[in-house]
């Protein structure tokens, strides 16, 4: 796919471009920011841009900028720059806005395939995002440092487009940036019902950052996940888009509740993927064992006091499910192993990690990790859930996107996380409301092989199928 850049700019806050750049003080990042890993994740949103409301392609590029402007005014420090590990600034620099032709496509050359399932071909993603996501220490070559979020506008020949954005997880996780997205697309549609109000501080109040944090203290989440013992990058691996029917997520939970109460379509969907996921390296011949699942908790409903939904910061704890000896381990004890990680991530662990003290808390769970997994990210499979945060609801004022994509394979140019699970919610389509998740999966390539030939993973799982668009 060849994507022609016709240009980038830098979109200011609104009242900054207007000379009030003093109004935006340097934000300080909360410790649980200066501690997560360093890379982009991204999103790809679709819109077909029907006849019937079908803007000149100038003035859609014109909307998203004007909009986008004013989104970054109580969003602002996605605007800038991080220092030090410490805080944000240079708010003026702003978010790289990119314009770019793909040429001799239309949008359906990218959501459906011949083959691979008939779905959309994901190997055509990377290349509508401004850079390759998930790749250590990857960075927006134009501006010379991290940004916080990056865009690019894709148009197709049929009229059809794509926004890619790249999002800085020192700042954006999920909720951040589902609050973010949101407002930017209510400025866009002007309509301020939907338009969320960020809380900007309460995160570095709740979890003071430190002035003075150890390199290896700093570095850690980087090496659990792109680094294997020893300090050596990882396998070449492959990504794989999978999607789980309400029939097949039901019948996964009945097996659940064998083992807990009431267990949650995610539990049930990461037991089983852990299950298959540990068949699949057992008959690679790996001795890396995926014996470690780390999941990511939004802790912002769980604190006490409630923090607000849309504060800003990675307000993520991280429940560890720890399966020592993992030869022919069932999904249903698989599933107790994740209830219990995730139960403890209470009010007590919160009160642990937060104030004064939290400092010392965070750096005894990480040496604690280190001596459990005696290594690093190939005996850990990673997942990170975006369901509820609405990512298929997005909408400029030509409606919700058609299917909003994640990443297909790198370049290999940078490392890459593997052992990787991101779950997202499927588009609903017509009446109703779609209860399909779909499961973001990169393992390495051997293991993935073999995932992929499972009969008994494919009773649950469909590989890349197609998209329902009507």
């Amino acid at each position: 796919m060849e994507v022609s850049v016709i240009s980038t700019e830098s979109i200011r806050p609104w009242s900054s471009s207007a000379g009030r750049d003093n109004e935006f003080k340097p934000f300080k990042l909360c410790l649980l920011d200066q501690l997560m890993f360093s890379t982009h994740a991204p999103v790809v949103l679709f819109y077909p841009m029907k006849e019937a409301h079908h803007p000149d392609e100038k003035m859609v590029a014109r909307w998203l900028k004007e909009s986008l402007s004013k989104t970054l005014n109580p969003f602002y420090p996605v605007a800038g720059r991080v220092k030090d590990n410490l805080v944000i600034h240079d708010f003026e620099k702003g978010v790289p806005f990119t314009e770019a032709r793909v040429k001799g496509h239309n949008l359906s050359d990218v959501l459906t395939s011949p083959r691979g399932g008939g779905g959309p071909k994901l190997e055509f993603l990377n290349n509508l995002l401004p850079f390759e996501p998930f790749c250590q220490g990857q960075e927006n070559v134009a501006s010379g440092s991290h940004t916080q979020v990056s865009v690019q506008l894709n148009t197709f020949d049929c009229g059809g487009i794509a926004i890619g954005i790249n999002l800085y997880h020192k700042l954006m996780d999920g909720a951040t940036t589902s609050a973010f997205l949101h407002t930017w697309g209510a400025n866009c549609s002007n309509d301020p019902q939907l338009k969320k109000q960020p809380e900007l501080h309460k995160a570095s109040l709740v979890f003071p950052p430190r002035y003075s944090i150890p390199i290896e203290s700093q570095t850690f989440s980087d090496r659990m996940l792109f680094e294997d013992v020893g300090g050596q990058r990882r396998q070449q691996g492959a990504s794989r888009r999978f999607v789980f029917d309400e029939k097949a997520i039901a019948t996964l939970r009945t097996k659940a509740r064998l083992s807990v109460l009431h267990p949650t379509r995610l539990e049930a969907l990461s037991a089983f993927i852990w299950e298959s996921a540990l068949r699949a390296t057992a008959a690679a011949g790996d001795a890396q064992q995926l014996m470690f699942l780390m999941q990511g908790v939004n802790m912002r409903q769980l604190m006490s006091p409630r923090l607000s939904k849309h504060s800003l910061g990675n307000l993520v704890a991280t429940a560890m499910a720890s399966c020592v000896d993992s030869s022919n381990r069932s999904m249903e004890e698989l599933v107790s192993l994740i209830r219990d990680g995730n139960l403890r991530v209470d009010e007590n662990y919160l009160n642990a990690i937060s104030g004064d003290q939290g400092f010392l808390a965070m750096m005894q769970g990480q040496k604690f990790l280190q001596e459990i997994t005696g290594g690093f990210s190939r005996k850990t499979l990673a997942c990170s859930s975006w369901v509820g945060f609405g990512f298929n609801n997005f909408d400029f004022g030509w409606g919700k996107p058609i299917w909003s994509g994640l990443f297909g394979d790198p370049s290999g140019e940078h490392p890459f996380m593997n052992n990787t699970i991101i779950f997202k919610e499927v588009a609903a389509r017509g009446h109703g409301n779609s209860k399909a998740i779909e499961a973001w999966i990169r393992l390495d390539e051997d293991v993935m092989v073999l995932l992929e030939q499972d009969p008994h993973f494919l009773e649950y799982a469909s590989p890349n199928p197609p998209l329902i668009l009507d």
